[in-house]
């Protein structure tokens, strides 16, 4: 039921961010004008704050958080793919570090063997 009623609500969402949408919601709030207009100062107020704003920046937050979570996820993807190319450096310095370890514990071994009068001095 979740999945179904959010597959609703992201095909209104998607419907709203349209510039179709907008143009649309232009024309519908242009439409009443051709058949009555308001007498006063304040019809002209109503009209304009509960029809025009209302219908068009529907539309406009629509259009803009469309974007907003565009460049959101260009971020978010930029600085993923920044991570793992890093994180894939990381791992090549780590492998050759524990190359260079094992070469290092071999060379001591190597010289514990070779020369123990010299290390037994040290000591």
């Amino acid at each position: 039921m979740n999945k179904l009623s959010d597959r609703i609500m992201d095909v209104i969402a998607n419907s709203l961010s349209t510039k179709i949408c907008f143009v649309a919601f232009c024309i519908i709030a242009s439409v009443p004008l051709f058949f009555q207009h308001p007498a006063d100062v304040l019809g002209w107020d109503q009209y304009i704050s509960q029809t025009v704003i209302q219908l068009v920046a529907l539309s406009v937050l629509a259009i803009v958080s469309k974007n907003e979570g565009r460049e959101q996820q260009r971020v978010l993807k930029e600085t993923h793919d920044y991570a793992m190319q890093e994180l894939s450096l990381i791992k090549d310095d780590l492998a050759l570090a524990k190359e260079e370890r094992e070469e290092l514990k071999q060379l001591l071994a190597h010289l514990h063997v070779k020369i123990p009068d010299v290390i037994k001095q040290l000591k």
